[in-house]
């Protein structure tokens, strides 16, 4: 998809990922982004930043928790070229088992119910005007065996398997849905690992691990956007090792 001159919504806006990606799509000219987020602070930075590069920009806050909100919300917003489901949250503490069955919804609603209302809000208006692109963040966790933070990979790899089940939705309404897999990436998240701030197993994982920037893996949803060659439901895993970016594709593993 030519990124000039159209429209896009960016969620968890108000930092990391979400920043760069909405500061991105403003260096390839789009039109007009609303940022999404609970951080109203944090968004209205980014807008700042968005604005500057000559793109308008929507500061709104939303809470992806509260299901009847999102719905209205994507109901009246949701009518844009370009959509990246960005944000996202981890357990903090406690962990699960020990968390309680309240937390638990908010996890499961914020990762993953938000994420699939949207989509299929957001899907229907790409119809109705020709087409478009859908960039989900997942995560490199949703690719491995286990991860400390249970409810962070379970649903991470719920978002991925939604990602891959929406690839037909390219041949049947010209909708191309994608993901976008961020290895460790230096964004806000790690300091809501624990009680106050990072947890100790996170300080273990940023110590034994190369992180990316959000500038990286914001590189990859421009990329995933700009290219309809690509198939429905295609991923790109992106991680740091040895000093380099490394790319891992879907669409390579199935050839």
């Amino acid at each position: 998809m030519e990124i000039k001159g159209k429209s896009a919504i960016v969620t968890g806006a108000a930092s990391g990922i979400g920043r760069a990606t909405a500061v991105l799509l403003a260096q390839h000219g789009v039109a007009h982004v609303a940022l999404a987020d609970v951080n109203v602070a944090g968004l209205e930075e980014t807008a700042r930043q968005v604005r500057a590069l000559g793109t308008q920009a929507g500061v709104h806050r939303l809470d992806l928790a509260d299901m009847a909100a999102v719905e209205a919300w994507f109901r009246n917003h949701g009518d844009v070229d370009i959509l990246h489901n960005n944000a996202g949250v981890v357990s903090g503490e406690p962990q699960f088992p020990e968390v309680d069955v309240d937390r638990l919804r908010w996890i499961v609603d914020v990762n993953l119910t938000s994420l699939i209302t949207a989509t299929q809000i957001v899907a229907q208006a790409m119809r109705e005007r020709g087409g478009g692109v859908i960039v989900n963040t997942v995560s490199t966790v949703a690719l491995g065996t286990g991860f400390y933070d249970v409810m962070y990979a379970t649903t991470k790899a719920g978002v991925l398997m939604f990602t891959t089940a929406c690839a037909m939705l390219k041949d049947r309404w010209n909708v191309r849905v994608a993901g976008v897999l961020p290895g460790l990436t230096e964004t806000p998240i790690h300091d809501t690992t624990g009680a106050n701030g990072k947890s100790d197993w996170m300080k273990a994982v940023l110590a034994s691990n190369e992180s990316c920037r959000p500038e990286d893996i914001a590189e990859g949803v421009i990329d995933l956007i700009a290219d309809d060659g690509l198939p429905g439901g295609d991923w790109v895993a992106i991680r740091r090792i040895d000093g380099r970016i490394e790319r891992e594709w879907a669409h390579d593993r199935s050839a």
